[in-house]
């Protein structure tokens, strides 16, 4: 099993297309990180997205995809919950004015889902088959909360784990409207409240 920080650089890419990288100071924190033994419980994502943006409920997933030697590459989705209390919030940098921040962990169900996957894939490598796991984190479903014309979204992506112990930077300022594609895209996007 790959360890979890060489594909955390794949958790923007998921969100972001591809567009972002990881700060070079949240690398040695981020390659802490192993997915054979992190606390699942402890795992959390938050995004810091302008307020002309919000995330839909629902809306974002971990993904993760395994591979097995000799076997097709399998994907799945876990719901992610957002958390409103303080206390889970910790650690997380001041949002700047005009932005705002949603926090997220797994939910127990899904905790669940995660630790059978993990399980198996551990299993396999101690049957001798060789696995990976890349991990990544997909908000999927945003709606527009303004319709005024924005000069720039900047958009930063958080990552705790009981490795980290506190939320490390894997995207930061991040201008969604810099990258053409996503700029084209965003016009598409709904009307929060729809």
């Amino acid at each position: 099993m790959n360890r979890l920080a060489r594909v955390l650089v794949s958790a923007a890419a998921f969100m972001l297309a591809g567009c972002g990288s990881v700060p070079l100071t949240s690398i040695p924190r981020l390659a802490r990180i192993d997915a054979r033994t992190t606390d699942l419980s402890m795992l959390r994502v938050a995004v810091q997205l302008p307020d002309a943006l919000r995330p839909r409920s629902g809306g974002v997933k971990l993904d993760v995809v395994t591979k097995v030697a000799g076997e097709a590459e399998a994907r799945s989705s876990f719901a992610m919950l957002e958390m409103s209390e303080a206390r889970e919030r910790g650690g997380l940098p001041a949002a700047p004015q005009g932005s705002s921040t949603y926090a997220y962990r797994l939910s127990p169900g899904d905790a669940a889902r995660f630790e059978a996957l993990r399980a198996s894939m551990v299993e396999q490598g101690k049957n001798g088959k060789r696995g990976s796991m890349g991990l990544g984190v997909a908000a999927k479903e945003f709606c527009r909360a303004s319709i005024a014309p924005q000069a720039s979204l900047p958009v930063a992506i958080y990552l705790m784990t009981s490795e980290t112990k506190n939320f490390v930077p894997v995207v930061r300022d991040f201008d969604l409207l810099g990258d053409p594609a996503m700029a084209g895209g965003l016009e598409s996007i709904q009307p929060c409240g729809q």
